[in-house]
């Protein structure tokens, strides 16, 4: 599977082929040209799939909601052996492949692949989200990969909730525009996959220092930014939340040049700028806007802000 070294992004719903001969060019492009797959309503039931489809060099990311409907992976639909996670959202599905069935439920996964044919049921309408990888750039990190063909995954695997959470990037395009970073993007879902299939020790190593220190960090970032207002964000806080040690949270702030401390202020200081050149917040004092920015000393973010804008606050909200 070849993307490029572009960002594909693509997005379809059944609702827009509303008619039958529609409907057939649905399932051509979304289910026998991108999928591989027959894709059929079940008895007394309208057909509605929306998907949303990112590629990525050597991956590619769908996530979908489908009402319930039967899928078939036929033989004569098999032109490459590239692996597929599939995460059971919500709803339940029924998988059927290498001689394996597997009732999925909420938060639940299985492992299937395009090289062999197989089945899929959806009883009732199901979120999913599915990640399609190359064979070869995965299948050497994993040990006894074939035997896990069509086996349900280990749902209290740690390595399953991380690599959902890091999946999410694959919608930030600004994150994406850089070719290196795509590239990087990719070694690191490799890295959270071998774990979340069974990596064998080298592979684990690997990972640790790569895929997991950056799905980490983006799991911190993501809080932070969510956080920042409140005064009691600390580093204790953030490491109990993501069940690490702060001194693990340290170590990844400094491999990226920066401090915990430093990255916070950041936010909230770049929150106050913001709020100080809103028309609509002219009315808000400047110590309110601090306080909502997460800070309890003025004192402290008068000279922070000076410090990073050159400028005092009231000197911002006057130029705006």
């Amino acid at each position: 599977m070849d993307t490029g070294d572009e960002l594909i992004a693509l997005e379809l719903s059944s609702s827009a082929f509303a008619d039958r001969e529609r409907t057939e060019a649905f399932h051509q492009i979304y289910g026998r040209e991108i999928l591989k797959l027959e894709i059929e309503p079940l008895p007394d039931t309208a057909l509605q799939i929306d998907i949303k489809l990112r590629a990525l060099p050597g991956m590619s990311v769908a996530a979908a909601t489908a009402s319930p409907i039967f899928c078939r992976h036929t033989e004569a639909m098999i032109d490459n052996d590239d692996p597929v996670l599939v995460f059971n959202l919500d709803g339940t599905a029924i998988h059927n492949q290498n001689g394996h069935e597997t009732c999925l439920g909420p938060g639940e996964a299985v492992l299937t692949t395009n090289g062999l044919p197989g089945t899929a049921t959806n009883p009732t309408t199901r979120r999913v989200v599915t990640w399609r990888i190359s064979r070869a750039l995965i299948a050497p990190l994993v040990r006894n990969f074939d035997d896990a063909i069509g086996r349900p995954l280990d749902r209290g695997n740690p390595a399953l909730s991380l690599f959902l959470d890091y999946l999410g990037i694959v919608n930030e395009r600004q994150t994406l525009a850089n070719a290196a970073m795509r590239r990087a993007v990719v070694n690191h879902m490799i890295d959270l996959g071998a774990l979340v299939l069974g990596a064998t020790p080298d592979a684990v190593e690997l990972a640790n220092m790569r895929g997991v220190a950056a799905a980490r960090m983006r799991s911190i970032k993501t809080h932070i930014r969510a956080q920042f207002g409140n005064p009691g964000l600390s580093l204790d806080s953030v490491a109990a939340k993501q069940g690490i040690s702060k001194s693990y949270v340290r170590r990844l702030f400094e491999a990226e040049g920066t401090s915990f401390t430093e990255f916070v202020l950041n936010q909230r200081l770049a929150s106050a700028y913001k709020m100080l050149t809103d028309p609509s917040l002219a009315g808000r004092s400047i110590s309110e806007i601090a306080h909502r920015s997460g800070f309890n000393d003025i004192s402290y973010f008068n000279r922070s802000f000076r410090r990073a804008y050159g400028a005092s606050p009231s000197d911002i909200r006057m130029r705006k």
